[in-house]
C-alpha cells in the first residue's frame, strides 16, 4: 500500500518552485566552474527582511519574543521569506542563516509540542502550528541550498571545506524536517526524496560526501559530513518512525544523527554479505527512500550498516548487563525496559534486512465501524451504560447481584437513566464509519476521509466491527497517517477473543483498594495458545500486583505478571488466579 504523502510545503509543489529538474554538476568551459541549477527561484531588491548582516540579525533576535514559539514561529518565518528571495552577497547569506539556525531550530523544537503525539485530524491550532513548521524548515532548506549552489558556481570554485559544509548543513535541515513531518503523522513525498538525492548527487560528483565540518548545534564538539546527514533521513525512514509515540520518536531521532556517520557509502554490494550487516539501497534517481530491497535498474547506491550493527549489538548487551542507558550514550531521558526494546527494534529495521510480518496481508474493501477511546469503547461494549463505581459494602453488593440475577441488565438501565447528572453518549460522538483496505487475522489497515469522524491517533484502544461480523473486536492503533487525498488511515492490531467489559481496582500490599475504574477481560484462547488477558488503564500494571476484577457484580482476584501490549492510554496484562 503506497502510504506517501504531499507534504506542505514541498520543493515539487511549493508556488515559488514549480518544478524540479535534475541538479547534477556539469563543467562550464568558459569560465571553468562546476554550474548548478537547483532551480531556485530569482532574487531581487525590492522587499528587504530586517536585517541584511550577521550583526544586524543578532540585534533583531535579541528583541524577538523568542521564548514565546506562537508568537516567534510567524515573525522568523515572514523573515526567511524575505531572506530567501533578497539578493545579498553569498558571504552574508551564510552568516545570517549560521546566525538564525539555532534559534530557529529551538523555536521550532517547542513549536513541535502543539501537535506532536496528537489523533488525526488535528485541531485546527495544532494545524496551523504543523504548517508553519514545515514552512519554516523548507525555507531554511532553500537558504541553505542557494549557498551551496553559489559557492559551488562560483568562478574561484574548488570543493573543500565551504561547499563541505553547505552540503551538510541543507542534508541536516532535511532531516530535522522528516522529523516534524514524522510529528504531524505525514510522510515524506516523493519531491521530498527527489530533491534529497539530487543534492547528495551533486556532493557525492565533486568529492565531498565525507569531507569533515563542524555543526556545534547537532553534534557538540564531534566532526560531522554531509554523508552522514544523508544517511541520517534513511536511517529515520527505515525506522517507521511514524509507529512510534512521540517520546520514543526524539530518541530514534537523536540515534539516527549520532550515528548516521556510521554508514559507508558503496557504489556495489558487499562481497560478502555474510560477514555484514545487510546494507540499504537507494536509487539516486527515484522519489523513494533506501529499503533493504534493491532493484536492477536504477542509480543505485549502498548504505553499509556493518558497523553501525557492532554499536547497537554491543549497547544491547551492555543493556542486559545492568549498564544505564545514559552511560550508553543513549541520552539522559532514556529508560529501560524501553531502551533495549527499541534499540533491538531499531536493529532490525536498520541492520538485519528489516522487519517482516508475521501473517500476510490479505487486500479487502469492506465497510467497518469503530468506536475510538478506552471510555468511550467501555460505554459501547457495556451497552452504552455510563461506569458506575460498584459500592464497596458486601451487603449492597450482595443485593446488587440478587436483583442483577433477577432482573438482569434492566434494572441496571432504570437506575441509570434515573440517575441525576448523567449525560448520555451519542453514537455519532464515539463513532464512526471506516473502510478496510487489507486485513490479516490480527490486525487491518483502514481508512476514511480524514475530517469525516473522531479523532485516531497511535496507541488508542479502539473497538472495532468489520462488516459481516456480529460483535465488536478490542484493538490497538498502531499507527495513523494522513495519506494522499486527505484520508486519515490507520493501522491496526487486534486482541484476540470477545472483550468483556468489567470494573477493575488494584489491591495494595498492605491490603487497601483503589477506586474501581474501567476495564476488559479477554478470554483464553487455547487452539491460539493466547492466554486470558486483562486491559487496564495506562500506569495499573506492577509484576505481582494483586487486582479484583468485577463482572455481572461477581468479584474474582487475580495476579498481574506480564505486560502484552501497551498504548497511551491502556496496558493489556497476562493475569492468574493466587489460588
Amino acid at each position: 500500500m503506497d502510504t506517501s504523502v504531499r507534504q506542505t510545503p514541498d520543493f515539487a509543489n511549493s508556488k515559488s518552485n514549480p518544478s524540479v529538474n535534475n541538479a547534477l554538476p556539469t563543467e562550464d568551459p568558459s569560465a571553468g566552474r562546476c554550474a548548478m541549477d537547483f532551480n531556485l527561484p530569482a532574487t531581487n531588491k525590492e522587499l528587504s527582511p530586517a536585517f541584511l548582516n550577521a550583526t544586524e540579525c543578532a540585534a533583531w533576535l535579541a528583541r524577538a519574543p523568542l521564548a514565546n514559539s506562537s508568537l516567534a514561529q510567524p515573525i522568523l518565518l515572514r523573515q526567511l521569506g524575505l531572506l530567501h528571495r533578497y539578493d545579498l552577497p553569498l558571504s552574508e547569506r551564510l552568516a545570517i542563516l549560521e546566525a538564525l539556525r539555532r534559534p530557529v531550530c529551538e523555536v521550532q523544537e517547542d513549536a513541535a509540542r502543539t501537535f506532536a503525539g496528537r489523533p488525526l485530524p488535528f485541531a485546527p491550532n495544532e494545524q496551523v502550528v504543523l504548517e508553519r513548521t514545515l514552512e519554516a524548515w523548507h525555507l531554511l532548506a532553500q537558504g541553505y541550498l542557494r549557498c551551496f549552489a553559489a559557492v559551488c558556481d562560483a568562478d574561484n570554485y574548488r570543493a573543500g571545506a565551504m561547499s563541505a559544509l553547505l552540503a551538510q548543513r541543507t542534508l541536516s535541515v532535511f532531516a530535522d524536517w522528516q522529523v516534524d513531518l514524522c510529528r504531524g503523522e505525514q510522510l515524506p513525498d516523493a519531491s521530498y526524496w527527489q530533491k534529497l538525492h539530487q543534492v547528495f548527487s551533486v556532493v557525492e560528483a565533486l568529492g565531498i560526501a565525507t569531507v569533515a565540518v563542524h555543526d556545534t548545534l547537532r553534534h557538540g564538539s564531534t566532526q560531522t559530513n554531509a554523508l552522514a546527514a544523508y544517511a541520517e533521513c534513511h536511517l529515520l525512514s527505515t525506522a517507521s518512525p511514524y509507529e512510534l509515540p512521540a517520546r520514543h520518536l526524539a530518541w530514534v531521532a537523536r540515534w539516527a544523527r549520532r550515528w548516521g556517520a556510521k554508514l559507508i557509502l558503496l557504489t556495489a554490494p558487499p562481497e560478502d554479505i555474510r560477514k555484514r550487516a545487510v546494507p540499504l539501497w537507494v536509487d539516486l534517481d527515484s522519489g523513494r527512500p533506501a529499503s533493504h530491497a534493491p532493484q536492477a535498474d536504477g542509480n543505485g547506491r549502498w548504505l553499509d550498516t556493518t558497523e553501525l550493527r557492532k554499536s547497537l549489538l554491543a549497547r544491547i548487551a551492555a543493556l542486559e548487563k545492568g549498564r544505564a542507558p545514559a552511560e550508553l550514550q543513549l541520552g539522559d531521558d532514556v529508560t529501560q525496559p524501553a531502551a533495549s526494546q527499541l534499540l533491538q527494534r531499531v536493529q532490525q529495521r536498520w541492520c538485519a534486512g528489516g522487519a517482516a510480518r508475521r501473517e500476510t496481508r490479505q487486500a479487502a474493501s469492506s465497510a467497518c465501524r469503530l468506536v475510538a477511546g478506552f471510555e468511550a469503547v467501555h460505554f459501547h461494549l457495556s451497552g452504552r451504560q455510563p461506569f458506575r463505581a460498584p459500592s464497596r459494602d458486601d451487603a449492597t453488593l450482595r443485593r446488587e447481584r440478587e436483583e442483577f440475577e433477577t432482573f438482569g441488565e434492566r434494572r441496571h438501565s432504570m437506575e441509570t437513566d434515573a440517575t441525576e447528572g448523567d449525560s448520555p453518549i451519542e453514537d455519532w460522538q464515539i463513532m464512526d464509519d471506516w473502510r478496510v483496505l487489507n486485513e490479516s487475522s490480527t490486525g487491518l489497515c483502514i481508512a476514511r476521509p480524514l475530517r469525516a469522524g473522531v479523532r485516531v491517533g497511535a496507541g488508542m484502544l479502539i473497538a472495532v466491527n468489520v462488516e459481516g461480523s456480529h460483535r465488536f473486536a478490542l484493538a490497538n492503533v498502531r499507527w495513523a497517517l494522513r495519506g494522499a487525498g486527505d484520508l486519515l488511515l490507520a493501522g491496526i492490531q487486534l486482541f484476540p477473543g470477545e472483550p468483556r467489559p468489567v470494573a477493575v481496582r488494584s489491591i495494595d500490599p498492605g491490603g487497601a483498594a483503589s477506586g474501581w475504574r474501567q476495564g476488559f477481560l479477554l478470554p483464553e484462547i487455547a487452539a491460539l495458545r493466547q492466554p486470558a488477558s486483562l486491559v487496564v488503564a495506562a500506569g495499573t500494571f506492577k509484576l505481582d500486583r494483586r487486582v479484583e476484577v468485577m463482572a455481572d457484580y461477581n468479584t474474582r482476584a487475580f495476579k498481574l505478571f506480564r505486560i502484552l501490549d501497551r498504548g497511551i492510554e491502556f496496558e493489556r496484562c497476562n493475569l492468574f488466579s493466587p489460588d
